[in-house]
């Protein structure tokens, strides 16, 4: 009975068959090339795409860790540029693969990695996206609260009834609690669609922004002098040292965006709205926000007495100062638009990027909407709210997404662009043994040791960061500090070595045919594919999801179909209805109660259920 009972409970948490398709893990809907009705995005959307990160609580607050490093602020702000630029560069490379071929992040992990191999890529991904989940979750409960607390001036003086153990308030779980709550609604949408949310509130954010900036500046009489008084500490070499950290820091902050760039750019309409759109958000706003931050620091200092980082700090003082109306209103809309942008960085770095990971390895239980929201369910064992104790603590969980992100992305530029020449044929990531991706039994070693021996030589500094009396090797310090640099090189450089002197065969450069109506009928003769309207129906039934229909097992008889297999359970019977395709078969299992007929007697009205199953007909 509990053997029943269990079956029953995993069927009810499948994903139903009209949405999955197909209970391959190798192909199934979200893992196909994006049809051309989708690549949407132009210049404004892939702008908009990398401005959600500028125009955030994290961007604005980013340059009040410049002390902890001894660098004065305008160095900071270089450092920051520099980062950019170095961001511009990995990113644009990365970008490749999915506005090329149109395909995301999990079918590039099979190109480079192997076709099993692409898991431990696809693990670190989602790993990455629940810590930045719960870091982004965490600012845009704050964001909420600012919205709450210009409603009624009772919240803003809500009692903290949470014991001094646990490091934030009573309001401030209200805020977090609500923030993930909204943002789960967000992925009833489908991840192309969320240009729209990310254009609106970069602009909402931008005015707010600018807002707050001209009103302090205003009332200060001027940006103030903190800005230009305060010195660096750092001298010679570890002053150097301290520049090549913060651009290290800068990149690994928003290296889960690079990462997860070609599940975007995939929607691109053209290869000039990408560069452009990409280039001139990693320049303009990311050089802005973190100046507007010192400004409010600056001028708040001379006005109110202390130093406020946080624009949710600054709008807080306006209320207590004075409840008025203005004040409420202009905490209000700073408020809305701040959680708009929050929202829309978390769910674009974060919760759909993980909820993608997730459908491409469990689509019998897991779509991208489910596993956008399981993402945001774990992060919070995380308890984020920790992250921002101290800026060397908020450093060292930002400059950790580098060490592990660099040396993949070294590892898929040098692959794109030095091994494959930019050629991957999409219907054999589909394909299991025998695939061009399989390598030595589904995993490519030569990815591996380049992405282990990249990462590894950072990892003591984290240790070192958290805690200073750990060791006091200078040359790992250092290491770590020009981490995005010295990984990069070393896992580039020594996957091309190593495909160089342990060279695997490439047989297939890439598809003959647009099965997947990805291209247009100009792009698809460009890469020397037959357009997709000109393929006989014949030809793409081979790459189509198709429905098998399983309809009964009589008790002694046997079935039409040698897909199926008959077990005889404790008064029921069981079908193992089974999906196949070349390389892979999975069961589901179909129960039905006893009967005493026989073949012969059973009919359509003895049929206890009926289950299209979607099954991946694929050849090589």
């Amino acid at each position: 009975m509990t053997r029943i009972s269990a079956s029953r409970f995993f069927r009810w948490l499948e994903v139903p068959v009209d949405e999955r398709h197909t209970l391959s893990v190798l192909k199934n809907p979200d893992l196909l090339p994006i049809p051309v009705k989708h690549q949407t995005w132009g210049f404004w959307s892939n702008f908009s795409y990398w401005s959600v990160m500028s125009f955030s609580v994290g961007t604005w607050v980013s340059a009040s860790s410049a002390l902890s490093v001894g660098l004065s602020y305008p160095e900071t702000i270089g450092t920051f540029i520099v980062g950019d630029v170095l961001t511009i560069f990995f990113t644009l490379a990365n970008s490749y693969p999915g506005y090329d071929w149109k395909v995301g992040y999990t079918l590039t992990q099979r190109f480079v990695f192997g076709i099993y191999g692409s898991g431990f890529g696809i693990l670190i991904r989602i790993l990455m996206s629940i810590v930045n989940y719960a870091s982004n979750a965490w600012l845009g409960g704050l964001c909420i609260n600012m919205i709450l607390d210009s409603w009624s001036h009772h919240y803003l003086n809500l009692p903290n009834t949470l014991t001094h153990k646990v490091a934030m308030t009573t309001k401030e779980l209200i805020g977090f609690i609500i923030f993930h709550v909204i943002t789960m609604f967000c992925y009833l949408w489908k991840p192309y669609h969320i240009n729209y949310i990310m254009i609106i509130s970069c602009f909402a954010t931008c005015f707010s922004m600018m807002g707050m900036i001209i009103y302090l500046t205003k009332e200060n009489h001027g940006v103030g002098n903190f800005f230009t008084s305060t010195h660096g500490t750092a001298k010679g070499s570890d002053k150097a040292w301290a520049w090549v950290y913060m651009v290290s820091y800068w990149f690994g902050s928003v290296s889960p965006s690079s990462v997860n760039h070609p599940d975007y750019s995939r929607f691109g309409t053209n290869e000039t709205a990408i560069w452009l759109g990409t280039i001139i958000a990693l320049l303009v706003p990311t050089t802005l926000i973190p100046v507007f931050g010192v400004i409010g620091a600056s001028t708040t200092e001379q006005l109110y007495g202390t130093q406020l980082w946080q624009p949710m700090e600054i709008c807080d003082q306006w209320l207590r100062n004075n409840y008025s109306a203005g004040a409420r209103a202009a905490t209000f809309f700073c408020g809305l638009s701040f959680t708009l942008s929050q929202i829309s960085y978390t769910i674009s770095s974060s919760g759909f990027a993980s909820g993608m990971d997730l459908a491409g390895v469990l689509p019998k239980y897991i779509d991208i909407k489910r596993g956008a929201i399981f993402c945001a369910l774990v992060s919070v064992a995380l308890q984020p709210w920790n992250f921002y104790n101290s800026s060397s603590t908020f450093l060292t969980v930002m400059s950790s997404f580098g060490i592990v992100m660099t040396p993949i992305i070294a590892v898929m530029i040098a692959d794109n662009f030095l091994i494959r020449k930019r050629k991957y044929s999409i219907s054999q990531g589909f394909v299991g043994k025998g695939s061009e991706y399989y390598f030595n039994k589904g995993f490519n070693w030569r990815a591996f040791v380049a992405w282990v021996c990249g990462m590894t030589p950072g990892l003591p500094g984290i240790a070192w960061q958290v805690n200073n009396n750990y060791f006091h090797n200078k040359g790992i310090i250092n290491f770590f500090y020009g981490d995005s640099f010295f990984s990069f090189v070393i896992s580039f450089f020594l996957y091309w070595f190593l495909c160089v002197v342990f060279p695997f065969e490439i047989n297939i450069l890439n598809d003959e045919k647009d099965y997947y109506g990805a291209f247009t009928e100009e792009v698809a003769r460009k890469k020397g594919m037959v357009p997709y309207c000109e393929i006989t129906e014949e030809e793409l039934e081979q790459f189509r999801m198709d429905k098998v229909d399983v309809t009964y097992v009589t008790k002694n008889g046997s079935s039409d179909s040698s897909d199926e297999e008959f077990k005889e359970g404790a008064g029921h019977q069981e079908v193992f209805s089974k999906a196949s395709t070349d390389h892979t078969t999975q069961f589901e299992i179909v129960e039905q109660p006893k009967t005493d007929k026989t073949e012969s007697e059973v009919d359509e009205g003895s049929i206890h259920e009926r289950i299209s199953v979607e099954t991946t007909k694929q050849t090589n």
